[in-house]
């Protein structure tokens, strides 16, 4: 019997630390779990606002090639314009072209008078627009910070009640909080030529340059150039210029001036863009066009625009956060309360959901909304 009582007891007290075990090695389950649901959390909204703000990014782009294309419209209705009433002076005395090119010119100079107030006020409305989306990118980016802590303090405590961040977890989001600070940056000032060279790439050739030539043979030749110009970071300008070019003694010269037209959209500037080459093969022409150019002051240039910090070390494009919980835990014949911890990774990173189809890989920017957020190895797992 005494043995009996004995191995009893034993067996007893042996069921008593499977069962201790068992119920510890659950509650460090649901730790882990509690802690994957925080860093997840947060990687996933902060994921979201690098989305959101390249999204804006990509509006401030389509609104700005939106007015350019609007300034270069206003620009070639007022060059359509002039030149059909300059041809009609010619052509008024010829039968039945006359008429027609009379009738054309009425055409055109109502259509000119209707649409330059529409178009200028549609410029106005860009310029506010892209004004919005600006700061809306800015604003969210300083909330993300602390609005990621205070998911990933929620979605611990939801999955664990008790559960917190430890001291070392606390310390661990301070320095995401860091890297998130350094991961992108604002550029402004003389930086902004960098979204500057991406708003002139996306402009579509009708923008960009609208020039051809009409030769005769050896003797005579019209010239038709036109471009509108991002000047600076403020001011968009069009112009469309068409001449007639005679061959002399010394090479080809401009000897008369058909048509012109020009318009604007910004501050105001003494600087001179291209054209699509106006300045260099229709100079009195162009001389002509800023004579008469058409300015409107709605728009208060390009505004700053968040991207990659560093663009040239694209060899790591992820963002890491490192989360530590924490929970207090009642273990059966003990005086007190144990603490168990848990650690976990998530990380931010770029990747398109398909592969572009020229197979090339496309690099981290806040231009391209392709971030996403998934669980990754803890580097916490290995520290004792």
């Amino acid at each position: 019997m005494v043995f009996v009582v004995a191995l009893l007891g034993c067996l007893a007290t042996a069921a008593l630390l499977v069962f201790e075990a068992g119920r510890l090695a659950a509650q460090k389950r649901r730790l882990i779990d509690a802690a994957d649901a925080a860093a997840m959390s947060a990687a996933v909204f902060e994921a979201r606002v690098l989305n959101f703000e390249s999204y804006m990014n990509r509006a401030i782009v389509a609104n700005e090639a939106a007015t350019a294309q609007s300034v270069s419209l206003r620009s070639w209705l007022a060059y359509e314009t002039r030149t059909v009433a300059r041809i009609n002076r010619v052509t008024r005395f010829v039968p039945y072209l006359g008429t027609a090119v009379q009738s054309l010119r009425g055409v055109m100079a109502g259509v000119n008078r209707a649409a330059q107030p529409l178009l200028v006020a549609g410029e106005g409305t860009l310029a506010l627009f892209t004004t919005d989306y600006a700061l809306a990118a800015e604003a969210l980016h300083r909330a993300a910070l602390p609005a990621a802590a205070g998911i990933a303090h929620r979605a611990a405590a939801s999955n664990f009640p008790g559960a917190s961040l430890s001291g070392r977890g606390e310390a661990l989001l301070a320095a995401h909080g860091a890297r998130w600070t350094a991961f992108t940056r604002s550029y402004d000032g003389a930086l902004r030529a960098r979204q500057k060279d991406v708003i002139v790439r996306s402009l579509d050739r009708f923008t960009a340059d609208r020039g051809a030539s009409f030769r005769a043979p050896v003797i005579a030749r019209l010239e038709k150039r036109g471009g509108t110009d991002l000047l600076g970071f403020g001011t968009w300008r069009g112009m469309d210029t068409f001449a007639l070019h005679l061959r002399g003694l010394f090479g080809w010269r401009e000897a008369y001036s058909i048509g012109w037209g020009a318009a604007e959209q910004g501050v105001r500037t003494g600087a001179r863009g291209t054209h699509g080459g106006s300045y260099r093969v229709n100079r009195r022409t162009a001389r002509a066009a800023m004579r008469d150019l058409a300015s409107s002051r709605l728009k208060r240039g390009l505004p700053a625009m968040r991207d990659i910090a560093r663009p040239e070390a694209r060899g790591d494009d992820s963002l890491r956060i490192d989360l530590e919980l924490a929970a207090p835990v009642t273990v059966q014949g003990t005086s007190g309360p144990a603490t168990l911890t848990a650690s976990t990774s998530a990380r931010v990173f770029h990747a398109r959901p398909v592969a572009r189809p020229d197979r090339r890989r496309e690099l981290a920017s806040l231009y391209s909304p392709y971030w996403q957020a998934r669980l990754a190895p803890s580097p916490l797992e290995a520290v004792p």
